[in-house]
């Protein structure tokens, strides 16, 4: 979802994190003469007369600035040749291979879509920020990864919170696109599954009453995602050590309590992501050599 206000990534909210604040601050507030979210210093939108009765309006922009940055990158980063798309649902380029009814797996979108000079998809790319830590988006990202994978389509993910390093980006698409796709086949019982999800994807979860985990916010922040070796070691240690003794958990509580609002002021930051990094690094391999796996993991809930 994008924010009302600002239009950036907002994940499930109606605000970005930014205007969430300013919210609070009382800048920002849900006019009750129009019923839209903007500044309380400005005037509510009037619609135009050849607007005006229309069920369908035309969004401000169709990515981001945000997402705008990193476009230009992928636009520098791939051959001469190739188009990079924005915003390509992935029933535009994927289609199932059985007579399933129901295909709403296949109504998600994709940030950006790179295609050779034929038009072939060849990657897609992801862009995250810190709303892809909440465990539906995690789910739903889950479901385009396996469906990404199957296709061989390989996913490119790029969060937010490292900016945009052009270096960085060519090295991995030129990585990605020049290495042998293997594609992984998902169960049929899988397929099924998702197949008949025709829950919206901004619905909330029914409760189950079992503990919600969180993400490793400083590993994350640290280690650019929270799937990869390093994370997934740290999340194993979380959930089969740390969560099985009640010091543990007092720990585990305490962390997210103060985590989030650590990488919120000072994540961006040179000095704290290399001060996390050596300390983390030296606990995951000890962690490694003490038999914790950092192979890919799913969290226990």
């Amino acid at each position: 979802m994008k924010c009302k206000v600002c239009g950036n990534e907002s994940g499930k909210y109606p605000l970005c994190k930014a205007c969430n604040t300013k919210k609070e601050q009382g800048l920002v507030i849900k006019c009750t003469d129009c019923g839209n979210w903007h500044y309380k210093d400005m005037p509510c939108p009037q619609p135009s007369d050849d607007n005006a009765g229309f069920l369908h309006e035309p969004k401000s922009m169709l990515i981001s600035k945000s997402e705008q940055t990193f476009f230009a990158a992928l636009k520098n980063a791939v051959p001469k040749e190739y188009n990079v798309f924005p915003q390509i649902n992935l029933a535009a380029f994927i289609e199932r291979t059985d007579n399933a009814r129901f295909r709403s797996e296949l109504f998600r979108n994709v940030d950006f879509l790179i295609t050779d000079g034929t038009y072939t998809p060849k990657l897609a790319v992801e862009i995250n920020d810190s709303s892809h830590l909440a465990k539906d988006r995690r789910e739903r990202d889950e479901k385009v990864s396996h469906i990404l994978e199957e296709a061989g389509i390989p996913l490119l993910k790029l969060w937010t919170s490292y900016g945009v390093n052009q270096e960085y980006i060519d090295q991995k698409i030129n990585e990605l696109l020049n290495t042998p796709v293997v594609r992984k086949k998902y169960s049929v019982e899988k397929q099924n599954v998702a197949a008949q999800d025709t829950i919206p994807e901004n619905t909330q979860p029914v409760s189950t009453g079992k503990k919600k985990k969180q993400g490793c916010y400083i590993a994350t922040c640290v280690y650019g995602s929270y799937d990869c070796p390093s994370v997934w070691t740290l999340r194993r240690f979380r959930d089969d050590i740390l969560d099985k003794n009640g010091f543990g958990r007092l720990f585990i509580k305490c962390y997210y309590a103060i985590s989030p609002t650590l990488v919120k002021l000072f994540g961006n930051t040179k000095l704290f992501k290399s001060f996390w990094k050596n300390r983390l690094d030296k606990l995951v391999n000890r962690l490694n050599q003490k038999g914790i796996d950092n192979t890919k993991y799913e969290d226990k809930y």
